[in-house]
């Protein structure tokens, strides 16, 4: 009895490697993501950092320090000078969260991709798969009906010649 071989074998595993390779970069994808969401997060983190000083400074703005014995108005100019360039650090943040932000929206496309790839390729597979287990049956069953018919025949043989002996 002869094994099995299934004709499309080296494309089935070809499907194989290409799906493994889709999930490989799929999850470096994934991970890319996870690492441009955390710098988004600190971006946050900055904003707000910096909004809070602002705020305290624009509430300390005409508070005087102890070293100081009054408040004078250049030392209000300095502070609300000081507020601008805060003002002007939180602007820069901003500017670079919403950057951030459009990195990540690419990040997440690319992720769907990668995702939609995976699926594609799971696909290719199961389809061979399908058909390498539909022609195994179709091999195996008329592996059978060949066995059958030999031993039909060899029946059918043994029949005849005890016949003719009598």
């Amino acid at each position: 009895m002869t094994a099995f071989i299934y004709r499309l074998q080296t494309l089935l595993e070809q499907k194989e490697e290409a799906k493994k390779e889709a999930e490989r970069e799929l999850g470096l994808r994934e991970q890319e993501l996870t690492r441009q969401r955390a710098i988004l997060e600190g971006l946050r983190r900055k904003v707000k950092e910096l909004t809070e000083k602002r705020q305290n400074l624009q509430r300390q703005l005409m508070v005087k320090s102890d070293e100081m014995a009054a408040l004078t108005a250049n030392d209000v100019q300095l502070r609300i000078e000081f507020i601008k360039v805060v003002g002007l650090q939180i602007e820069e943040a901003l500017s670079d969260a919403a950057s951030q932000r459009t990195m990540v929206e690419e990040c997440e496309s690319r992720v769907e991709e990668g995702k939609q790839l995976v699926r594609e390729a799971n696909r290719e597979v199961e389809v061979l798969q399908k058909h390498r287990s539909k022609q195994e049956d179709r091999f195996l069953k008329e592996q059978e009906k060949a066995e059958e018919l030999a031993l039909d025949e060899i029946g059918n043989v043994l029949y005849t010649t005890r016949r003719s002996a009598i």
